[in-house]
């Protein structure tokens, strides 16, 4: 691929329109999830498995929202 090629497109991607409904809103949730996929990513050493991996995340960031 050549560097011409490669700019155009770079250029052509940062000029689309992205609409809101695109764009999902960042919730604590979803920004807890972020931060514990993080820590899950980075201290395992094998094959993951995304769907497991979400699904940890996620319950992560529902344990740290719950009221004590």
């Amino acid at each position: 691929m050549s560097k011409e090629t490669l700019a155009s497109e770079a250029k052509k991607y940062t000029q689309k329109k992205r609409t809101t409904k695109a764009m999902k809103p960042l919730t604590t949730r979803r920004y807890l999830a972020g931060q514990a996929l993080s820590g899950i990513l980075s201290s395992n050493r094998g094959v993951l498995i995304m769907s497991e991996v979400k699904r940890e995340a996620y319950a992560w960031a529902d344990y740290m929202l719950e009221e004590d």
